[in-house]
């Protein structure tokens, strides 16, 4: 069925990982020529540089060359995979045109959201192994469909409908944050987050590499779950460059573990995009014409230099034993993570490099995967996204 179609697509999800069958699923689409849309929680899988990544797929966690794949295509192999609904939006959008197979351990996830036209029960690896050894054998046979066309128009995809990250705005824009984040750190990092726009636009933005560089909390996850996740990954890999993403709510929820942190000599990077204003809960309030203020800005009276960004985040994280840095400008970020990193070295300590950000922050996202609303002019010059997988010039 897949070398029969025209316009094929692997959907990676985050039992490939759970089952180490990263380097199975890369073979096998090297050796089909076919390209692979990792879900949020099979973002790894296959590292964003590679020729035949094209892109993540979704009403928020997506990228605008992954939801114009998806469409063009004709027929997706989902191998440990949920089909999620912020994966898939509308169903019927998703799936018109299309023919499915389902490959999944647990049969519980089969037919549950829509029904395959084909459906395996199976662990990942051990359906990827069998599916590298048939298209071995066909590709040595002569076999196998030509699919160098197919990797070209998703490359021109790429370049072509690239997110803007050159903005200069004071307050910053979270676009700005995530470029500066792409150039301080390097294809081994290790990054934590949870639900949250701080999540979205990160997914949308930062480049993963390899499996298990993408800490995320499982369906959504709980707020607060970022600071102790991400001590977890330091214990665990001490070696690591680890670096965790909140908002400012996801940060008040568990901000004390810091000190579990500085106890026990547990070094890694926080850091902390503060609009002070629960962006992803009133994001959705906007689209009924509501703005209640579920916020967390009011005046410092100990820290009249937030300007009404509510808690010093700052002071709360060297109280409990940690480092701390707080940027305003977009041109003092990069320099910031740097500063971070050494500190972190030096006090062997959890550092927080918080960015006070714009208060509204309009991030992409929609109801289905044909109609995500995007608020800012696509990239056309290299310069408009320097840190861009493909770049543009």
């Amino acid at each position: 069925m897949l070398n029969a179609a025209e316009r094929p697509l692997i959907v990676a999800g985050g039992g490939i990982i759970n089952a180490d069958a990263a380097e199975l699923l890369v073979e096998f689409a090297e050796t089909t020529g076919v390209p692979v849309v990792p879900t949020l929680m099979g973002w790894g899988t296959i590292p964003d540089d590679h020729p035949l990544t094209a892109g993540m797929v979704g009403l928020q966690t997506s990228h605008r060359y992954g939801n114009a794949t998806m469409l063009a295509s004709d027929f997706v192999i989902g191998i440990g995979n949920r089909w999620a609904n912020r994966h898939t939006g509308g169903v019927e959008t998703y799936t018109r045109g299309r023919t499915f197979v389902h490959v999944d351990i647990d049969p519980t996830q089969i037919g549950r959201v829509f029904n395959a036209d084909y459906s395996i029960v199976s662990d990942a690896k051990a359906a990827l192994e069998v599916f590298v050894e048939v298209a071995k054998e066909w590709a040595a046979e002569g076999k196998l469909t030509d699919r160098s066309a197919r990797a070209g128009e998703c490359a021109e995809r790429k370049r072509t409908l690239q997110r803007k990250t050159d903005f200069d705005n004071i307050p910053v824009k979270p676009q700005r944050v995530y470029r500066e984040m792409n150039k301080a750190f390097g294809p081994d990092t290790r990054y934590v987050s949870t639900i949250g726009l701080s999540q979205i636009r990160a997914a949308q933005l930062l480049h993963v590499y390899k499996p298990r560089n993408w800490i995320n909390a499982g369906r959504a996850g709980p707020l607060g779950w970022t600071v102790p996740a991400a001590l977890g990954v330091a214990a665990a890999d001490p070696e690591a460059t680890v670096v965790a993403l909140s908002g400012d709510y996801d940060f008040q929820f568990l901000i004390e573990e810091l000190a579990v942190g500085a106890q026990f000599h547990l070094p890694y990077i926080h850091v902390v995009v503060n609009n002070s204003y629960l962006g992803l809960i009133r994001r959705a309030q906007r689209g009924f014409e509501m703005d209640y203020h579920v916020q967390l800005s009011f005046e410092n009276v100990n820290s009249p230099e937030l300007n009404g960004y509510g808690v010093d985040h700052v002071k709360v994280t060297e109280g409990l034993g940690c480092k701390a840095i707080r940027v305003f400008e977009p041109d003092e970020i990069l320099p910031a993570l740097e500063q971070a990193k050494k500190l972190m070295v030096e006090f062997e300590v959890p550092v927080v490099v918080e960015v006070i950000m714009e208060r509204v922050t309009n991030v992409s996202m929609g109801l289905e995967i044909d109609n995500v609303v995007e608020f800012e002019d696509i990239a056309e010059r290299g310069e408009h996204a320097p840190t861009a997988i493909t770049p543009l010039d």
